[in-house]
């Protein structure tokens, strides 16, 4: 494979301003002169994923860990990516380091997987988000459900199920989405298993939702914030979903619901208005064995459902107004913005100068939202 030479100040490069040497190092290697440089102008897919995240663990070990020790029922690797920049001048710090989790696909959107690379992109190829890392430890899961996402790209269908059949043979899939074990039962049952809401015969039946509860328990004492990427909606959706519940620490979950939405907004909100609101407000109905309320009863106080790119309401729009050429890139750029926003947020608890534990809930206090 010919050698391809990367500027390491290129600032046109995946929206980096310059580039980890550890990233240029992998362009000039494996990258040929014709394929893409940046992840979100690739084809989304099994494959796409598996060769980006050895790539990652290959050349910049230092700073990535992919972990694959769980599977689907089609036998897919289930990613566990964790992207942490060791402070070796304060291990003490380091002990201390929040956690930001992130899980994308359950509804195995491409989209969505792609949004999630972009993440550990920016992490992982930009100089200027070097502290990202530094004083936060990211935990992305990118794709938690690539037998529907493979199954949706082969057949040019919406699919939003796993591929595991039933037990009869006659039916295929689980809405991974309504199969954690929180208030699991607390909804009227669906029994079919044709549907595509059908939630599983009992909570945590699928591989998929064991993958994700296994990586929720293992850094959920340090986990300060859990997003978990779904398509369609444009917006940001906070617990509950099972029955209209008032959350302990609702003022600050929507600060910082406002924050995120305010900066996505300022990025991306030339067509439609980024929102933020709670799960039931926008589903309009109960919807039970959530992942978003699972991980807030764990003691995880900022969970959100993150809904991107216009999906349906596009369709919409474009009998009364075209939707703008490049705008899902736009979209992207608009999404990470807001992460880096929870970003600025969730490293102030670990903040030096902070006098008490409570540093965060002080800093996001707010008397009237009115």
């Amino acid at each position: 494979m010919k050698s391809v030479t990367i500027p390491v100040f290129d600032a046109s490069l995946c929206g980096c301003k310059s580039m980890r040497r550890c990233y240029v190092d992998m362009l000039n290697t494996l990258r040929d002169k014709d394929e893409e440089t940046c992840i979100e102008e690739v084809a989304p897919g099994m494959n796409t994923l598996m060769v980006y995240l050895k790539a990652l663990k290959q050349f910049c070990p230092d700073l990535v860990k992919v972990h694959s020790n769980h599977k689907t029922y089609e036998g897919r690797p289930l990613f566990e990516v964790v992207i942490n920049q060791v402070n070796n001048k304060s291990l003490d710090e380091e002990k201390k380091k929040p956690i930001i989790f992130i899980d994308s696909g359950q509804h195995a959107d491409p989209k969505g997987t792609i949004l999630a690379l972009v993440v550990i992109q920016q992490l992982t190829a930009c100089n200027e988000n070097s502290e990202m890392s530094l004083r936060v430890k990211w935990v992305i899961l990118p794709s938690v459900n690539p037998d529907g996402m493979e199954y949706g790209i082969y057949n040019r269908l919406s699919w939003k199920k796993n591929m595991r059949p039933s037990d009869d043979g006659l039916a295929f899939g689980v809405d991974l989405t309504r199969n954690f074990g929180f208030q699991w039962s607390a909804c009227p049952k669906i029994k079919s298993q044709f549907s595509v809401y059908y939630p599983g015969s009992g909570p945590f039946s699928e591989n998929e939702t064991v993958f994700i509860r296994d990586a929720l328990l293992t850094y959920k004492d340090k986990t300060r914030a859990y997003i978990s990427i779904r398509m369609n909606g444009h917006s940001l959706l906070h617990p509950f979903a099972y029955a209209d519940v008032k959350i302990p620490n609702k003022l600050q979950v929507l600060k910082l619901a406002n924050e995120i939405t305010n900066r996505i907004n300022q990025r991306a909100g030339v067509v439609q208005i980024f929102v933020n609101e709670s799960m039931l407000s926008m589903n309009g109905k109960v919807r039970c064995g959530s992942s978003v309320d699972y991980a807030y009863d764990l003691g995880i106080p900022f969970c959100f459902e993150m809904r991107v790119f216009l999906g349906r309401s596009t369709a919409v729009m474009a009998q009364f107004q075209a939707v703008p050429r490049g705008y899902n890139r736009q979209l992207l750029t608009g999404y990470v913005s807001g992460l880096k926003k929870l970003y600025d947020v969730i490293a102030a608890e670990n903040h030096p100068d902070r006098d008490t534990k409570n540093y965060l809930m002080k800093k996001l206090q707010v008397t009237d939202l009115r």
